[in-house]
């Protein structure tokens, strides 16, 4: 099956280093850390972080039908959010030491969740360790977060009906192209790694930087297929979905992605031609 959440305005839900620090100078924001598993975290994370991890806090129990991080429920995540003193009073950055996507999936599924006014720091721990020395204002309100376009899609969807959807695999390319023998992406997916959405420090790319990688992807065309993203297990797919959100293009998760669908080998897949 598959949900729509409303929409409402276009704006992107990532933000400076500079934003961060001046929102927090007021109380008027939390930060939220997210490990992408239980290790231990960095030694310098932004003071007063939330410690979250992707597998407990952002995903349930994985699954094989249902992929490695299926989604938690909306209950669960209420409950604990509820608990960490994260509430409609103020708004959430969450953060990861890594490339985004842990990030984004956090931003996803608590919005999907219904919690309000979540962005990304963008460049994530590295870009707080050192905004200092770039300087700068900040340059967007952290109190502006957009209501992002959010839908969720199944595997009993896509796979009734798969040239129904435009799908787009955020691996990394040797991921989608596996070993060129065995299949290793959705049939019709079209490679997109999340990578490609971003500057060599791991930050989102300008605006028009980005439209111009839609205009070559075919997302800015007139085809009303739904747009679906995945990737191995629900994250990278979040940081595409969360980098397409200003340019006016509404994109499906689909939450199990290849570790759900590629689970029953008689299932339709594809290698590279």
């Amino acid at each position: 099956m598959s949900t729509k959440w409303p929409r409402a305005g276009t704006a992107s839900p990532f933000i400076s280093a500079q934003t961060l620090a001046t929102a927090l100078g007021t109380g008027s924001v939390a930060a939220v850390y997210v490990a992408a598993d239980a290790g231990a975290p960095p030694p310098a994370l932004i003071p007063g972080s939330v410690e979250t991890t992707l597998p407990t806090h952002y995903a349930a129990p994985g699954d094989p039908a249902q992929g490695r991080l299926p989604l938690p429920t909306r209950k669960s995540v209420r409950r604990w959010t509820a608990q960490a003193g994260l509430d409609l009073a103020r708004g959430i950055v969450v953060y990861d030491a890594g490339n985004g996507t842990a990030a984004a999936r956090a931003w996803w599924v608590l919005s999907w969740a219904g919690l309000a006014g979540v962005r990304i720091l963008d460049g994530g721990l590295q870009a707080w360790t050192s905004y200092g020395a770039e300087g700068g204002p900040p340059q967007e309100s952290p109190w502006a977060a957009p209501v992002p376009a959010l839908a969720v899609i199944d595997t009993a969807a896509i796979a009734a009906r798969p040239a129904e959807y435009r799908l787009f695999d955020a691996r990394a390319r040797s991921a989608y192209d596996g070993d060129g023998k065995a299949p290793s992406h959705l049939p019709g997916a079209v490679s997109s790694p999340a990578s490609a959405w971003q500057d060599a420090r791991g930050r989102l790319l300008p605006v028009d930087q980005r439209r111009e990688v839609a205009r070559r992807l075919g997302l800015l065309a007139d085809d009303r297929r739904p747009v679906v993203a995945y990737c191995g297990s629900g994250v990278a797919a979040a940081y595409w979905i969360a980098a397409v959100q200003d340019l006016g293009i509404d994109a499906s998760l689909y939450p199990g992605s290849w570790s759900a669908w590629s689970s029953d080998p008689a299932r339709l897949a594809a290698t590279p031609a």
